[in-house]
């Protein structure tokens, strides 16, 4: 039997549980929570903000919204694009505009900066105010944050370390750096990107194609606080011993009790049991809440970038097939259309202009520069056969450096096309993720154009960044906003959904690396199908029978909430 809401009781349950440090219910930081960018999710402020220190405080809020029946949500470093971290809007809720800018993009702190070291934030800053918006009404909703518990561990003999959900992958390979161990951690997701959103999307990036993703073996095991309040650790994590990842040991020792470190952490190959960590890796924070992840650790070697152009995007992919037919390895193959080139010059990301065209950027690594000097040459050899206009090897670390920082500058980069001036109205953007196999790359590019190329005069872009090595392929669809309401027009969703059933169609994903969220519910079905859609309902009904751990994110609450969706 379900407990009746209480929301004033779970305040008062908080506030006497939780130092006034680890709540905040301004209304700034509640807005902001609750709203997302780079997808049509609508705002949905949480009720209150409880900043947990520690497994003890998770399994303590956990308790809380249990007894008095209030939704809870774990949330990190809020990169993700589905609408994983919002809060559930109350049924029959109107749908709305998407929120300002200002509410919705990344810290300034985190914005790349270009090739004479500007921050793209301050090329395209001051807009004029953006349209009001009315937040969906959202059932009342406690966000537990996991920033603080931001430990990290290194345990270099083991190629491993252990790091709290808080953690950023970044901060993960700075402190390898600053300790001088040449490894590092090769998933390289959005910038902010923290460990606990990483193993809850399945995220990956730029080093798919050499590296994997974080459902390949990059993650070991886990401790994962489940709704009844019971901690459990998956495989892969040491049973003699504990990591306390709370930010700080002696803000509150009541909740944050420290313990001692008594041996390294379980490496070695297993086959005990079920893999129960499989569970809660692409899980949304859906099943359990992450509070510890022990992660590998790859060695460290020099990497070579290279840049060859194209006169058309066709010839372009069909040498980024026959790179990886070759057998040559790349770290990372990624593939820029010309409008993406366009955005990278007019963010002055690179020391000169690049020709706009259809561009390919790789990495090659390894311990042996003759080994790069081969494959770069086989490269050469391969993208000439195609009509390259321009290959281009990065004379030193430092360019390979400049040269790489423009690809992943890419979203900000991208605003400057519909808003190229800080006086600008500024553009909003929807990413999609499909992936296709890699035979079938060429094949989703071509009937891709065609879908969007007819919006260019009603002033929608699309420009391609693609993972391609993959077949992973990000359409950012940009648009100006309705100047009075706000809203996208109306060909927007009608291109993201026609990109989706494409993708479908050809044997494709409509969630490379992003997750399912709230917004690519409805191809679930399609893609899945019933049966096994129906043994997720299964799984989610046992470990949380109450359906308050971040209801309504990859599959729907009910039956009848995927029909009326459907019918939209």
């Amino acid at each position: 039997m379900s407990p009746t809401l209480d929301v004033p009781g779970a305040l008062n349950a908080l506030h006497s549980t939780f130092s006034s440090s680890q709540l905040s219910q301004d209304t700034p930081i509640l807005t902001q929570f609750g709203s997302t960018f780079g997808s049509f999710a609508p705002p949905t402020p949480p009720l209150i903000i409880v900043h947990a220190e520690s497994t003890q405080d998770v399994v303590a809020c956990v308790n809380i919204a249990t007894k008095f029946g209030i939704v809870i949500i774990p949330v990190g470093g809020r990169t993700s694009l589905e609408g994983q971290f919002l809060p559930p809007s109350i049924p029959e809720a109107p749908s709305c505009c998407h929120p300002p800018l200002e509410d919705r993009t990344l810290p300034r702190t985190v914005e790349p900066e270009n090739s004479s070291g500007t921050p793209l934030e301050k090329i395209k800053t001051s807009p004029p105010p953006s349209p009001s918006f009315t937040p969906n009404p959202s059932r009342p909703t406690i966000h537990l944050s996991l920033s603080r518990m931001d430990n990290i561990q290194l345990f270099p003999s083991d190629f491993s370390a252990i790091v709290g959900p808080g953690a950023g992958w970044q901060s993960l390979n700075e402190r390898l750096a600053e300790e001088g161990v040449n490894q590092f951690f090769p998933i390289d997701p959005a910038p902010r990107s923290e460990f606990g959103g990483m193993v809850g999307v399945g995220g990956s990036g730029t080093n798919a194609v050499g590296f994997g993703t974080m459902r390949g073996e990059w993650v070991g095991g886990m401790e994962v606080v489940l709704m009844s309040g019971e901690v459990i650790k998956t495989k892969g994590s040491s049973r003699a011993r504990e990591l306390n990842c709370c930010h700080n040991r002696s803000a509150n020792t009541r909740t944050n009790p420290t313990f001692d470190v008594v041996a390294p952490p379980h490496q070695g190959k297993s086959s005990t049991g079920w893999d129960v960590g499989r569970l809660f890796l692409g899980s949304e924070g859906t099943l359990g809440i992450i509070t510890s992840i022990t992660v590998r650790l790859a060695p460290l070697v020099p990497l070579k970038v290279a840049i060859a152009s194209f006169p058309s995007i066709s010839q372009a992919v069909l040498s980024v097939v026959s790179i990886i037919q070759a057998g040559l390895n790349p770290t990372s193959l990624e593939l820029l259309d010309g409008l993406s080139i366009k955005a990278m010059n007019l963010a002055e990301m690179m020391p000169k202009p690049l020709e706009e065209i259809p561009t390919v950027m790789m990495r090659f690594g390894s311990p042996f520069p003759e080994a790069v000097k081969g494959a770069m040459e086989r490269v050469g050899e391969i993208v000439r056969g195609f009509g390259c206009r321009e290959f281009r090897v990065a004379k030193d670390d430092r360019e390979s450096e400049v040269f790489w920082k423009a690809r992943k500058a890419q979203y900000w980069s991208q605003q400057l096309l519909l808003s190229p001036s800080p006086t600008s109205t500024p553009c909003r953007t929807l990413i999609t993720d499909i992936c296709v196999p890699i035979s079938q790359l060429p094949s989703f590019i071509t009937q891709s154009e065609a879908l969007v190329n007819p919006l260019a005069s009603k002033g929608i872009l699309a420009p391609v960044v693609a993972h391609a090595g993959d077949g992973n392929v990000h359409r950012a669809i940009l648009y100006l906003p309705h100047p009075r309401t706000g809203l996208a027009p109306k060909e927007v969703g009608e291109l993201a959904e026609a990109l989706s059933s494409l993708a479908l169609e050809l044997g494709g994903t409509v969630a490379g690396e992003h997750g399912i969220g709230m917004t690519k519910r409805k191809y679930l079905r399609k893609e899945l199908g019933e049966g096994t859609l129906g043994l997720m309902r299964k799984v989610k009904s046992l470990l949380d029978p109450l359906g308050l751990l971040n209801p309504g994110k990859v599959i729907y609450e009910t039956v009848e909430e995927e029909r009326r969706e459907s019918r939209l």
